[in-house]
């Protein structure tokens, strides 16, 4: 995942209730702006945008489907450090092999391995670009590792003794909202500890939340790349011909 700062954007996240298929969220993603488009195994669907205008890109979205988000969230504005023509070179090689190895993207940039090494930490390290788990999913040991969508202000530490595997992979201030990747040893053991974890104080709700299937605008992410290292080499061109 990328931060959408780096283009200037902000994230606003809709969610639809319904029991949608995949055909409407293939036609999804030709809409202006939309990044990627969640299936739930429930039939919710989850749009993510990256825009510039909040107002109209969603308004555009419930006229497609004649329908109202159950919820709207825009995600808090993070800062992206200044980027390099050789860091969205390794963006841009990410979004189709998003699970490359570091000799993939030495073949498909033209870099050297210690350059994309030391370029793919620092993008993971400022959070530029983000790991995260497409599907819950049986591990090969038979557990079972899925993500939980915990609403109210409840502290990690708190939701820890409970789940004893959990890892924090999103947090949002307005509203209250954690999304965390948990481990179990069977599906009765999920259901067990999020009732439990339905007691703890300050929380309001606690979700199993399952992916079907995540679509992502390939398209979207290839175009900004590449006008941000047009304008660079523009940039690049402009001052060698005032030197």
């Amino acid at each position: 995942m990328i931060n959408p700062s780096v283009f200037d954007r902000v994230g606003v996240v809709l969610f639809f209730l319904g029991d949608f298929q995949r055909k409407t969220a293939l036609a999804l993603l030709d809409a202006p702006d939309v990044s990627w488009v969640t299936l739930k195994l429930n039939g919710q669907m989850i749009i993510g945008l990256w825009t510039r205008n909040k107002e109209n890109n969603t308004d555009c979205i419930k006229n497609i489907l004649g329908i109202k988000p159950a919820e709207q969230i825009f995600m808090p504005y993070r800062k992206s450090p200044p980027l390099s023509i050789t860091d969205l070179s390794i963006m841009d090689a990410l979004i189709d092999e998003p699970r490359s190895s570091i000799g993939e993207l030495v073949k498909s940039t033209d870099l050297s391995p210690k350059t994309v090494r030391k370029h793919l930490n620092q993008l993971l390290e400022t959070k530029t670009i983000s790991i995260v788990p497409l599907l819950g999913a049986f591990a090969d040991s038979g557990e079972v590792i899925y993500p939980l969508v915990i609403i109210g202000r409840v502290n990690m530490s708190e939701v820890r003794k409970i789940l004893d595997e959990a890892a924090l992979l999103r947090s949002i201030q307005d509203p209250p909202m954690k999304y965390v990747l948990c481990k179990a040893h069977s599906l009765a053991g999920v259901t067990a500890k999020i009732r439990a974890l339905e007691n703890v104080q300050g929380l309001k709700s606690a979700t199993l939340s399952l992916n079907r299937e995540i679509l992502i605008s390939t398209s979207l992410r290839h175009s900004l790349i590449r006008e941000k290292i047009e304008k660079f080499e523009k940039e690049k061109l402009r001052l060698k011909q005032a030197m």
